[in-house]
């Protein structure tokens, strides 16, 4: 009887779906492009020294396949991606990649009320204020809803079940005000869950983005509010010019390593990469187009203290692991004790040490077809010359005549302090994308 139920209620949903207006975009994706999809290159060269001094070389190669459907009506916007690689990387999680994710989101009161599920939003509810634009993309904690628990791009990266590695779901709600209806609000709330053993992981998101006096933009997000690690976001940019760029934000526990280095620590003969935070932060970015085609854009963000959110291990006299703790540590303090209360290691990181992240792109429209950039990232401490990332990244993408699709190439420079001092690595991303869109 349940299923019947449900196998009605789905198919009165498709037919209310479908009966309006709709919109079918089919975009395939192939090659390998970290830009664009997955985590590696079509090839890379990568060198790294060890605790020994000696230096370890890699050759990789990489390809794949990302499919992704979208269809939008005026009740219901849904997203289904699928994504192939296969990858030599020893880091990998294996040989061979596939990850289902998606979302469907129905609002069936005029767009004013909606609720969604899925295992993941992608950009779907990024804030416009929270773009950086040098980067061309926007922090993970500049979405309304998005996967708040810290698992790596999905909530899972190598299993084939849809929903075993974790599921979300929300409401959300979207207004429109003013005399020209320029003015908007948007909101939403929602949960996340992971599985984790035998027990589930949650996290519950919400925020809000307003759009006033017809060029301003101002938004607020939370993340996983119910959790020690909780994490806030606040936003203001400008918008009432399509070809500039005018954003700042603020951050409380700023954990994105998009933006972040990571620092080395030697422990027991072994090198450990740990990917830094800070418990605030303070962005900026900016950029300009000018009708020549010529861009030029600039993201800025930096911790404010030396202190961030983490966990504090406490053992007993005997050695056993009592308990963990949240709490906001500073640079060069304890994260392991004894019951008792006295330190026995710290987080081996210099006391003033606070990351930041800086980028520049400039870009340049040769012609209808061709387009140029080049992208400078870096990712640092301040007052930890070890632990700089330096990125430097030509790219070029063609677009083939009579809408045949995208071709993107480039080659990507990296040098870094923490890894390899000196040209780290050197890779060739390169990918071709086509898109179908279909009206019914």
């Amino acid at each position: 009887m349940k299923r019947r139920v449900l196998f009605i209620a789905f198919v009165a949903l498709s037919a209310m779906a479908f009966s309006e207006k709709s919109k079918i975009t089919i975009k395939n994706t192939i090659g390998a492009d970290l830009d664009e999809f997955g985590d590696y290159d079509v090839f890379s060269h990568t060198r790294q020294t060890d605790i020994e001094g000696k230096t370890i070389s890699e050759n990789v190669f990489s390809f794949g396949d990302q499919f992704q459907l979208d269809f939008e009506s005026k009740l219901v916007d849904a997203r289904l991606r699928l994504e192939a690689l296969y990858s030599t990387a020893d880091d990998a999680e294996s040989k061979f990649l596939f990850s289902p994710t998606g979302f469907v989101h129905f609002e069936p009161f005029d767009k004013k009320i909606g609720f969604i599920a899925g295992n993941s939003y992608g950009k779907r509810f990024a804030v416009q204020s929270a773009y950086f634009a040098a980067s061309d993309d926007t922090t993970k904690w500049g979405r309304l809803l998005t996967d708040s628990l810290g698992h790596d791009k999905y909530f899972g990266s190598s299993s084939a079940a849809v929903l075993s590695n974790g599921f979300a779901f929300g409401a959300t709600s979207a207004l429109s005000f003013g005399e020209a209806g320029n003015g908007y609000m948007k909101a939403a709330a929602g949960a996340t869950m992971y599985p984790d053993g035998s027990d589930t992981e949650a996290a519950v998101d919400f925020g809000f983005d307003v759009g006033l006096l017809d060029g301003f933009d101002f938004a607020f997000t939370s993340h996983a509010v119910n959790r020690d690690e909780r994490k806030f976001g606040a936003f203001l940019g400008y918008t009432g010019n399509k070809n500039l760029v005018l954003n700042a934000h603020f951050y409380y526990n700023f954990t994105d390593s998009d933006y972040l280095p990571e620092t080395r620590v030697e422990r027991s003969g072994v090198d450990e990469f740990k990917k830094q935070s800070t418990k605030y932060a303070l962005a900026f970015s900016g950029g300009y187009k000018t009708q020549s085609g010529f861009g030029f854009y600039a993201d800025f963000l930096s911790g404010l203290t030396n202190e961030y959110i983490g966990k504090i291990k406490y053992y007993d006299a005997d050695g056993n692991l009592s308990e963990t703790k949240i709490k906001t540590i500073i640079r060069g303090g304890t994260i392991v004790k004894y019951k008792n209360g006295k330190p026995k290691r710290t987080d081996e990181f210099e006391h003033e040490a606070v990351p930041f992240f800086t980028g520049i792109r400039l870009s340049y429209d040769i012609s209808k077809n061709v387009e140029t950039e080049l992208s400078i990232k870096i990712r640092g401490m301040f007052r930890d010359a070890d632990s700089t990332y330096f990125t430097i990244y030509p790219k070029m993408q063609v677009s083939l005549p009579q809408k045949r699709g995208n071709i993107n190439g480039g080659i990507r420079l990296d040098f870094n302090t923490a890894r390899f001092h000196g040209l780290s690595s050197v890779s060739i991303p390169l990918s071709y994308t086509y898109k179908f869109k279909k009206k019914f």
